[in-house]
């Protein structure tokens, strides 16, 4: 990706890699596949660097590598905090800085192996109950701060950051957390004043955050995406995975035929259930106020379905899709590079990132 001062992000080159499913894996396979999929990709970015140097406007060399982590190698929370003062206080960097310092470290206490922060956002700070830009040295009885942090694992971040500079050592490697990185591209491209959710549904989970405006309200993950409900219609159906995934194409299609039509949407039923019974959980932890009034849903394939699964289950919350033609306008490509929306978002809220 090309960042320029005044000009919308440009992505010269794509590549993508994919782990092949192994119930029996283990945490070992997925590290394994992971640790080595983040250095091919790296060194093939090096390697399209290296060969088309000199090609205006490409730099000789990759400044910065960004890694954009999600469920399970990241774990975010929204949060929002009050303190109440028995009389006018200075409100400091410092004062705000601990209450965060105190989240994170509240956050990290569980896990034994070691965990780093590697995001921290503030969203709002309210003064007596009023939001204020500039809040730093203010005087206020009351204070209410609302953020997110996202921490990893300290070994894995070691892992992806020795992989991705195997091939550019003298690039910078920063990590982001996927769901972050969504709501702030939202927020650029869609700017929402009603609380609203965002989902997005991956090959073995999905994504979720709940947000109100600029805030982020609750970040969760549940372990169900594209290839689960895949597999699960396959498993009841007695089926391949391939016909399976033909067959949801065509319920979503409208087109199952008479032979699969009872029992192909029974399974399909079934498969939609446990997605959004999941979803459920995860929303189910939004303050009453917060419940969302809209939601994003969007999935590298069967998208349809996962509205449908929604909107039956939430028939008072407006769905829609990422408009495909409004994120094209934030971006721009090359015209051998794959466009995916969410590589678009990705690129939207790191080139605001490089460029503040």
């Amino acid at each position: 990706m090309l960042v320029r001062a005044g000009a919308v992000p440009h992505i010269l080159w794509t590549k993508g890699i994919d782990i092949p499913y192994r119930a029996q894996g283990g945490s070992a396979y997925l590290i394994k596949m992971a640790t080595r999929a983040v250095t091919d990709i790296a060194e093939a970015a090096h390697a399209f660097v290296r060969d088309t140097h000199g090609r205006d406007p490409l730099p000789a060399k990759i400044a910065a590598a960004h890694c954009v982590l999600a469920s399970p190698w990241i774990v975010s929370r929204a949060r929002t905090i009050s303190q109440e003062f028995a009389k006018d206080t200075k409100i400091t960097r410092a004062k705000v800085a601990d209450i965060i310092k105190a989240e994170r470290a509240q956050l990290a206490s569980g896990d034994q192996n070691g965990l780093s922060s590697i995001e921290e956002k503030i969203f709002d700070v309210r003064l007596n109950g009023y939001s204020v830009s500039e809040w730093e040295g203010n005087l206020a009885k009351s204070l209410e701060v609302s953020f997110a942090i996202s921490l990893a694992g300290t070994r894995m971040i070691e892992r992806f950051t020795e992989s991705a500079k195997r091939a550019s050592p003298h690039a910078e490697v920063r990590f982001h957390s996927s769901l972050l990185l969504q709501h702030a591209a939202i927020g650029i491209a869609l700017p929402l004043n009603d609380p609203y959710i965002l989902i997005h549904a991956h090959g073995e989970l999905t994504d979720l955050v709940v947000a109100d405006g600029h805030s982020c309200i609750l970040f969760g993950s549940h372990p169900v995406g594209v290839r689960t409900i895949v597999r699960k219609i396959a498993h009841t159906l007695n089926l391949s995975d391939v016909t399976a995934d033909s067959l949801l194409a065509m319920h979503e299609n409208g087109k199952l035929d008479t032979a699969h039509d009872v029992a192909g949407k029974k399974a399909i039923a079934g498969a939609s259930g446990a997605w959004i019974n999941e979803c459920s959980k995860l929303i189910s932890l939004t303050p009453t106020r917060f419940r969302p009034v809209q939601a994003i849903i969007s999935a590298r394939t069967h998208e349809q379905f996962f509205m449908d699964s929604f909107a039956g289950t939430y028939s008072s919350i407006k769905v829609h899709p990422l408009d495909a033609d409004m994120l094209d306008k934030l971006a721009s490509f090359d015209p051998h590079a794959e466009k995916l929306r969410l590589t678009i978002l990705y690129a939207v809220a790191i080139a605001r990132l490089e460029t503040l």
